[in-house]
């Protein structure tokens, strides 16, 4: 009997260390995290937050318009179709000691791009466009940073002037005045040139379309 008692004492010992192997071992399983599990869900947002490109058909100038902003057109529908990779923001412009609202369209790293100004008769639409940034360009590839030789190469010249603006050379038949850099120029001279005398490697430092 007393060979009974033994043999049952060390079965229940062998049963009960069975069962502590076992539960440490669901224990330890239970804490272990998959890196699937444990890992931070990516944003599928944050993959689609690259800035918009402005469409190179946005940044053409042409006879009355640069971009989407043309001569004439109403201010509210330039302020409702700023293209994509661009921003509007509005300006104050003084003119014979009057200020008047005008508009800037630019890409968001930019205080460059056009400037807009406008007419309101009593209805508010386009009147002037500037254009200040070096992106925009013509067919032709003229813009803000090309020769004067290359303007006159594309746009016939009706006359120079020296007005508000600066030094323009002015093309009446595409609605355009391009004013020029003279800091190598006589400035004394200025009023007396005429577009055949203007030097050839004169750059454009600006461009205004009515």
């Amino acid at each position: 009997m007393l060979k009974n008692i033994l043999y049952a004492i060390l079965l229940g010992v062998g049963m009960a260390a069975c069962l502590s192997d076992q539960a440490n071992s669901d224990e330890a399983a239970s804490n272990t995290a998959s890196p699937t599990e444990s890992s931070p869900m990516s944003d599928p947002m944050e993959a689609d937050a690259s800035p918009a490109v402005t469409d190179p058909a946005d940044l053409v100038l042409a006879k009355g318009q640069a971009g989407h902003v043309r001569i004439g057109m109403p201010i509210e529908e330039m302020r409702s179709q700023v293209p994509a990779g661009q921003q509007i923001r509005d300006t104050t412009l003084q003119l014979e000691g009057q200020q008047y609202t005008a508009y800037v369209i630019s890409s968001p790293e930019s205080e460059g791009g056009v400037l807009v100004e406008q007419v309101c008769e009593p209805n508010c639409q386009v009147w002037r466009i500037s254009i200040r940034s070096p992106d925009y360009r013509t067919a032709q590839g003229i813009g803000v940073g090309s020769k004067y030789s290359e303007v006159a190469q594309h746009f016939p010249i009706t006359y120079t002037s020296l007005g508000e603006a600066g030094f323009v050379a002015v093309s009446e038949t595409h609605g355009m005045s391009f004013i020029l850099d003279t800091k190598q120029l006589d400035q004394s001279l200025l009023h007396q040139l005429k577009p055949g005398q203007v030097p050839a490697n004169t750059l454009v430092q600006g461009i205004l379309i009515y």
